[in-house]
């Protein structure tokens, strides 16, 4: 808070330019220096006019038109200091959003790619798939997910497929899954290869980071369905993977349908 002995001699011409020399010797940075000038001024100003009703000429008390001439140029200093700082803030908030986007951004931007495909909405489960469903029994066929193929799927070295929850589009676990998963353990599922062929696999739920999770097909994922099943799954090939239940347990089941060739070799 400025004092009443700075208050006063602000209108004095000699005192005004110590004033400003001691603001600027002051620790800070410009805006808090301006403000912490033209706040003494606006005080002072406002003080003299309570005890002289009959009106001030600035100019006249001894702030010449050069010294409001500086009071400007300063003012318009702190404009732009505020604004940089305020489109630093906002150039922040893009660069956090944009490396960690929302889970409903990351759908919306993953169904664009697939809509200039031609594949949003996604394509029925083919025919060849729901007869060898059906012929197992299996019931309430749901599309988990469509997604590109990518090359860490194919890695013999990580031997697993991953579904991000964020792209993932229906709920197909029940309570006790969802319960086995939180706790790290795997649940064995029936699979459907692309070449409609039935094997088996484990489903596991892995956390990437704080931020992001992922549902987990592996096992014997690459000795049994990337290799059995080169010709299908190549680097950005675009597959869908369907739940169903099947027995008398209702068992948890997936298929795994390519919709769209790959890179080819």
């Amino acid at each position: 808070m400025s004092n009443s002995n700075e208050v006063e001699s602000c209108y004095d011409e000699d005192s005004w330019e110590k004033l400003k020399s001691r603001v600027d010797q002051e620790s800070g940075d410009e805006c808090q220096k301006l403000q912490k000038l033209t706040s003494i001024v606006i005080q002072g100003f406002v003080n003299r006019l309570l005890t002289e009703p009959t009106g001030i000429s600035i100019e006249k008390e001894g702030i010449k038109r050069e010294d409001q001439a500086y009071l400007i140029h300063k003012q318009k200093e702190h404009t732009a200091c505020h604004n940089d700082k305020q489109q630093e803030k906002e150039k922040e908030k893009k660069k956090k959003k944009k490396a960690n986007p929302s889970p409903r951004e990351g759908q919306d931007e993953m169904m664009k790619k697939f809509a200039e495909l031609g594949l949003e909405p996604p394509p029925d489960m083919p025919e060849a798939f729901k007869i060898c469903v059906q012929d197992m029994g299996g019931t309430e066929i749901k599309l988990v997910i469509q997604k590109f193929i990518r090359v860490a799927d194919l890695d013999p070295q990580q031997n697993r497929m991953s579904m991000l929850l964020k792209q993932v589009r229906c709920d197909f676990l029940n309570e006790v899954e969802k319960e086995k998963l939180s706790r790290r353990q795997a649940i064995q599922i029936v699979f459907v290869e692309p070449r409609v062929v039935v094997s088996e696999l484990n489903l596991n739920k892995w956390d990437v980071g704080k931020t992001s999770s992922s549902y987990v097909l592996n096992g014997p994922w690459h000795k049994n369905v990337v290799k059995n099943n080169g010709d299908s799954l190549k680097p950005t090939a675009v597959v869908q993977i369907w739940s169903f239940r099947v027995g008398t347990d209702s068992k948890l089941g997936f298929a795994l349908v390519k919709v769209r060739d790959g890179e080819q070799d």
